[in-house]
């Protein structure tokens, strides 16, 4: 069994920088579990469909694991909603006992389901249904992401709905993930 190299980038450094900047300690560990059941999902995951973890990198936009693809769609499918769903399973769990992780937990998954790339919801979609169907699903969910931020920053919500359809648009006008 080979080893799993974790890197941390530049961009990461910043994330985590900012992240302890703008939350209380208690908040940056809720998240910091939210997230790492999160991975933990998908790189469980990966290895039940036979597939290899060779990093997991923190980047400026989140985690991300270097792998060998999975054999079929649907082991691609599985691979990426593994991690929403863990995340769910994890909010059910600590709702409880530690509510602000499992609500974190819960937005973090409902946000990753969601069908647009690079999101885990887009990728599964993708492995499943192509990346032309993605991408138009990407687009619309989007813009919707992007109109529901813009009404929740109107009505004093803050601008991270804002910012969350500000990237997706991004990422779709790109074109990539």
């Amino acid at each position: 069994m080979s080893k799993m190299h974790l890197e941390l980038s530049a961009g990461g450094a910043l994330l985590l920088s900012a992240l302890s900047f703008l939350l209380s300690w208690e908040e940056l560990l809720a998240l910091a579990c939210a997230a790492a059941v999160h991975e933990l999902g998908h790189i469980a995951a990966i290895c039940l469909t036979g597939g290899r973890v060779s990093s997991l990198r923190l980047t400026m936009t989140g985690a991300v694991i270097e792998r060998t693809e999975s054999r079929t769609a649907a082991g691609e499918a599985l691979c990426a909603l593994a991690g929403p769903f863990f995340g769910f399973c994890y909010a059910a769990a600590a709702a409880a006992r530690w509510p602000l992780s499992a609500g974190l937990s819960l937005a973090l998954s409902v946000f990753n389901a969601l069908p647009a790339l690079p999101l885990d919801g887009g990728r599964a979609l993708a492995a499943l249904a192509g990346a032309g169907t993605a991408l138009a699903a990407s687009l619309i969910t989007s813009s919707a992401v992007l109109l529901l931020g813009v009404i929740a920053a109107a009505s004093g919500c803050g601008p991270a709905p804002l910012a969350a359809g500000a990237v997706l648009m991004y990422y779709c006008w790109r074109g990539t993930d």
